[in-house]
């Protein structure tokens, strides 16, 4: 089976774009655009991991992984924060990583594998 990815993110270009790339990669990709939308996927599919745009439709992704942090259901999932600013690992609330936007294909797939302990098909093939 598959790890499912939810990417929480209101750039629909990002999202498709970031989609493709996982979904090449082999993982089960779910996508939402706002914190409400993402609430209803993690209960429905129960993600493994989380990429989570800081800033979503005027609502703090920050919040919204703190909030995942500290619910018991919820807490094992990985999340990696992506912005286009830079935050020191102090305000990350709780998140396993963070990816800084613009990113590239190899850093993408690079961070999302050593989340779910996994190599990267990318990187098998080489």
């Amino acid at each position: 089976m598959h790890p499912k990815i939810l990417l929480v993110d209101d750039n629909e270009d990002l999202v498709k774009i970031t989609g493709l790339i996982l979904k090449s990669e082999g993982y089960q990709v779910f996508s939402a655009g706002t914190v409400e939308g993402a609430s209803q996927l993690i209960e429905a599919e129960k993600p493994a991991l989380i990429l989570l745009d800081v800033c979503i439709c005027q609502e703090d992704g920050l919040l919204f992984c703190n909030q995942l942090k500290h619910n018991a259901d919820t807490l094992d999932i990985k999340v990696i924060l992506m912005s286009g600013y830079d935050y020191s690992k102090a305000d990350w609330n709780g998140a396993d990583d963070f990816l800084y936007k613009p990113f590239d294909f190899n850093t993408l797939t690079r961070k999302v594998a050593a989340q779910l302990s996994v190599t990267p098909i990318t990187a098998r093939s080489a």
